[in-house]
């Protein structure tokens, strides 16, 4: 009796070792997964992320004028003009932002032309809606008598003379050949040759 009480003590123990030490295997069974699975949840956040980095759109825009470094600039979607002017190197010294909407949001293709002062009172005092600047110069290839007559030191005998010469002989091909008019000669040019031109 003595022999099997023993044996069944130790039956007992061996049993309960077992069962501690399924239960340990279990218990390690369960908490591998659950790392497992957050270590996916950050791995699926970091290639969204990525994505969405990848698949960022990009415009292209061409900024001239007074800036440092006028030029076609890419940039993310979105972006505003003042960012585009940091990345020209600002405006120049003689550059007016008055016409300017800094916080513009830019699209693609757009063209930005940054207008120094002197350009902006030009286009003001002119009037001018194509934005050209206003040439004050008479073109002797497309002006009548009444127009001619407005340039200092021609009156409305040479007006006519310059009319009838083109009529002959077709447009002025440069300033100079005003002096194949009759009456006009070297000294009446270097006086009239700033308020005149041809196109």
């Amino acid at each position: 009796m003595k022999y099997y009480g023993r044996s069944v003590g130790l039956f007992l123990l061996i049993l309960s070792l077992s069962l501690l030490s399924a239960g340990c295997g279990k218990e390690e069974n369960i908490l591998y997964p659950v790392e497992s699975s957050e270590s996916s949840e950050v791995s699926e956040e970091s290639s969204e992320a990525q994505d969405t980095e990848e698949t960022r759109q990009t415009i292209f825009v061409y900024l001239c004028g007074a800036v440092q470094n006028p030029g076609v600039y890419e940039v993310p979607e979105g972006t505003r003009l003042f960012e585009v002017l940091k990345l020209a190197g600002g405006m120049t010294a003689d550059a007016s932002d008055s016409s300017l909407n800094q916080a513009e949001k830019l699209n693609d293709g757009q063209l930005i032309r940054v207008l120094t002062r002197d350009e902006e009172a030009s286009e003001r005092e002119g009037n001018n809606p194509s934005g050209d600047k206003v040439d004050p110069r008479v073109n002797i290839n497309t002006a009548d008598e009444a127009e001619l007559t407005t340039i200092t030191g021609i009156g409305s005998s040479r007006a006519k003379a310059i009319i009838a010469w083109r009529e002959e002989h077709g447009s002025f091909k440069t300033i100079e050949d005003i002096m194949n008019v009759n009456g006009i000669k070297q000294g009446l040019f270097s006086r009239i040759r700033d308020s005149i031109r041809v196109s």
